[in-house]
């Protein structure tokens, strides 16, 4: 994604925005803080290797996220990068991914513990749940970290990892908006309701997933055995079933 910046129509990019500021004055309401201070949107959209599509990148520093389970001393940071590619003409969602990464922090050290991102493709990847979260045991690269403000020293441990890194796990459609609204529900939880209420005007205005492809997935749900977006992509109906 090196192509030059693309302004997309005010109704999607003042979508982002609002969605962002709500989501930053609600974090700041519980005392953390939403890194960078100011996101500029303008310089997230850049043209695509597809001329009819275009791509969105952005990465967020949510220090100091409320976690009841967290002793006194320790804090839990988390950091969200969404790649998102829309298309040009319906400015809908062609793809998305959203990797988060949870840091638990003490003093100027923190130990990666927990690294997942959700997927979407249109079209589908071989051997992949339509849409799907998958567990991993990376931490986002070193660059987009400090470029969020990110001053932590990350404690490698020398063992090697045994996560199961392959596991992928069938969801809903989950894009940045959606993640960054069950961060509110998981983490913030006196004020989701507000919260929710603040940006249900903006729903109608956020990026959406093609109509087709999520249409095709759930047509597609008898075959996946109750999971409408298990394999959907990968599947085509026998003569009885179609």
């Amino acid at each position: 994604m090196s192509g030059r910046t693309v302004t997309p129509p005010y109704h999607v990019t003042n979508a982002y925005e609002s969605f962002l500021e709500e989501f930053r004055k609600a974090v700041e309401g519980r005392n953390g803080q939403v890194l960078p201070l100011f996101v500029p949107l303008g310089s997230c959209f850049r043209e695509s290797s597809d001329s009819g599509s275009v791509d969105f990148t952005i990465c967020l520093y949510l220090k100091g996220c409320p976690c009841k389970r967290l002793p006194h001393g320790k804090r839990l940071d988390v950091v969200i990068k969404a790649l998102e590619t829309l298309d040009k003409s319906s400015w809908s969602l062609m793809r998305s991914s959203v990797y988060l990464n949870y840091f638990v922090a003490v003093d100027s050290m923190c130990q990666l513990v927990q690294s997942l991102h959700y997927d979407f493709v249109d079209g589908g990847q071989a051997n992949h749940p339509f849409f799907h979260v998958q567990l991993t045991d990376e931490s986002m690269p070193e660059g987009d970290l400090r470029s969020v403000g990110f001053e932590l020293q990350l404690d490698v441990s020398e063992e090697p990892s045994q996560c199961w890194v392959d596991t992928r796990i069938p969801t809903p459609d989950m894009t940045l908006a959606s993640v960054l609204y069950c961060l509110v529900a998981d983490h913030l939880a006196e004020i989701f309701s507000q919260f929710a209420e603040s940006v249900d005007a903006v729903q109608d205005r956020l990026p959406t997933l093609r109509f087709e492809a999520l249409t095709k997935s759930l047509q597609k749900s008898s075959l996946h055995f109750k999971s409408s977006h298990w394999f959907a992509h990968m599947r085509l109906p026998t003569e009885q079933e179609s």
